[in-house]
């Protein structure tokens, strides 16, 4: 017998497929979260965590002069998402020894791979909005 663990995941899916879709997202807080304890435990732990975060939007500039609107988990009232968390712990030679501390099996080249794919995991749950040049 197996067990699904991607309401989550399913969840953000359906938010990003309605902006590509619908240009506009039905979003409810109540849906992320519940969505989120599908799959977890109601730990006081979990509950405080995911009441810090929500699906929503933060708008980049990059080097190209190119503006874009990225929809993604961000923390609640802030400009700053799971991905941009990742990308710096991603960098972060401590975290590498602390995972190599842990799991001595692993390669420094396989820590980084993991963290690698964690981070571009984390990527594939946003949604990115183009919205032109300065």
């Amino acid at each position: 017998m197996f067990r699904n663990n991607s309401d989550f995941l399913d969840k953000l899916k359906e938010y990003t497929k309605e902006l590509v879709e619908n240009n506009q997202i039905g979003y409810s807080q109540k849906d992320f979260e519940e969505s989120f304890f599908m799959q977890s435990s109601h730990t006081p732990f979990n509950i405080d965590a995911i009441q810090k975060f929500e699906y929503g939007r933060v708008e980049r500039e990059y080097s190209t002069d190119e503006y874009k609107g990225i929809y993604g988990i961000k923390v609640k009232n802030q400009e700053v998402l799971l991905t941009d968390i990742m990308y710096f712990l991603e960098g972060q030679k401590d975290v590498i020894h602390l995972i190599e501390g842990e799991f001595p099996e692993l390669s420094i080249g396989e820590i980084k791979a993991a963290l690698r794919v964690m981070m571009i995991f984390m990527r594939s749950i946003e949604c990115d909005e183009i919205l032109g040049t300065k």
